[in-house]
């Protein structure tokens, strides 16, 4: 009987690219947006002075989840996905990616104040895509680790 050992099973870590991409290159993503809304034209609030103020709010409070679901993290904070626990305190009650959705909205408010096109361009073509595979990459090492627990979390939860 050919019994697995623990080095044929299959592993839940990423492979050396996918490790690279992961702690350099989508982290890399945001400042580089930032320097295009700096550099590119910008039209504050698209010319129409509420989006400023919508965008504002949009990015406190984007920058307020971020934070947020960053505490409730703890020691569980890490650059790859696994986890030696599920974390379901703090926003992980409702969300299972509160870091990504801050990011996001933080990024998104910051194109309204700035009524930037290629701010909107850039996160709409990479931050987004970039936050969403990561999340999937994260889910994926979740499941393989947690199994049914992560499943049953996962369901009652948003993204």
């Amino acid at each position: 009987m050919n019994a697995m050992s623990e080095d044929d099973a299959p592993s839940t870590q990423p492979a050396p690219i996918k490790e690279l991409a992961l702690n350099i290159l989508v982290p890399s993503v945001y400042p580089l947006g930032l320097l295009v809304m700096w550099l590119a034209p910008m039209d504050f609030g698209f010319g129409h002075r509420p989006l400023v103020y919508a965008g504002f709010a949009i990015g406190l409070a984007g920058v307020a989840v971020w934070i947020v679901g960053m505490m409730s993290l703890g020691q569980s904070l890490a650059v790859l996905p696994g986890a030696k626990f599920l974390v379901r305190r703090g926003l992980y009650r409702f969300v299972r990616h509160p870091i990504y959705m801050g990011v996001s909205m933080a990024f998104l408010g910051l194109v309204l104040c700035l009524g930037s096109g290629w701010g909107l361009a850039y996160l709409l073509a990479l931050v987004l895509p970039l936050n969403f595979i990561r999340a999937r990459l994260e889910e994926r090492a979740m499941r393989a680790q947690f199994g049914e627990d992560y499943e049953h979390w996962r369901s009652q939860t948003w993204f």
